[in-house]
């Protein structure tokens, strides 16, 4: 019983401690995400829900930021001082009020806002170009959108990429009708493999067998590998010849990115 009053008196007192601040009227005690875009209060949140500042003592203050991390929704705390606290509420108070006509404009060109509709929607299979992840590049097929994850199938293998680390996408909003083309690549990436043979067989000594008969049979074996080779990836080359041919775009697809291209 002793305890449970202990921890009654404790949490009584660090409540009283603490006290939740109107760092401006025009954003009230918890500035929600479309306040945080306005104003950018705190632009480098990524995934910013709504944040709360509390004061802690007479020259720092606490920030309790509620995000959405890959799902899952997580509180995170960051420290300010005085000094900044005074600068978020002057920068604030520069600006003008947020109101409808100014949250329309806000939103205008944020393709980052409706990123999973957009990926949802995309034709597949198709050949694209992503960056992801800050500044990494990756080029590849997607074929398969599941659970806001894209599956990217690359020359090296199957790459998986969540939507929240996608920053920008190039890619074919309708793909051309490139069917009559399958045949010719597919005699080509063959050909290509199969003429790959040749030259690796004309560049490797004659082998002989135990008669001194020439071992022929080898080079039919690396000609037909050259030719299955080939054909391999006769599916990525239709693929990225078919994404040539159709108009592609390229959207911003997150938030740090739109304000590097649009905010100076």
């Amino acid at each position: 019983m002793k305890n449970v009053i202990l921890t009654f008196l404790l949490s009584s007192i660090l409540i009283a401690q603490t006290e939740v601040m109107i760092l401006s009227q025009k954003v009230g005690t918890e500035i929600d995400e479309h306040e945080n875009r306005f104003y950018r209060i705190f632009p480098n949140e990524k995934g910013f829900i709504n944040a709360q500042i509390l004061r802690i003592n007479k020259i720092n203050y606490r920030v309790i930021i509620v995000k959405e991390i890959q799902g899952e929704i997580k509180n995170m705390k960051r420290f300010i001082t005085q000094e900044k606290y005074d600068a978020l509420h002057e920068m604030v108070e520069s600006k003008p009020v947020f109101t409808k006509e100014e949250k329309i404009k806000l939103y205008e060109g944020m393709d980052f806002l409706r990123a999973e509709k957009i990926v949802n929607d995309l034709p597949l299979p198709q050949y694209i170009t992503m960056r992801h992840s800050g500044q990494k590049k990756l080029k590849g097929t997607l074929f398969l959108v599941l659970e806001k994850e894209l599956h990217i199938q690359t020359h090296t293998g199957i790459e998986k990429v969540h939507l929240s680390d996608l920053d920008q996408l190039s890619y074919k909003p309708e793909l051309k009708d490139s069917e009559y083309l399958r045949p010719y690549l597919f005699g080509l990436t063959g050909l290509t493999g199969f003429g790959l043979a040749q030259v690796y067989n004309s560049q490797r000594s004659t082998l002989y067998n135990e008669y001194g008969i020439p071992r022929n049979d080898l080079n039919r074996y690396t000609q037909l590998t050259g030719i299955v080779i080939g054909l391999i990836f006769s599916s990525e080359l239709f693929d990225a010849v078919s994404t040539l041919l159709t108009p592609s775009e390229t959207i911003i697809l997150s938030e740090a990115e739109y304000e590097k291209k649009n905010i100076k």
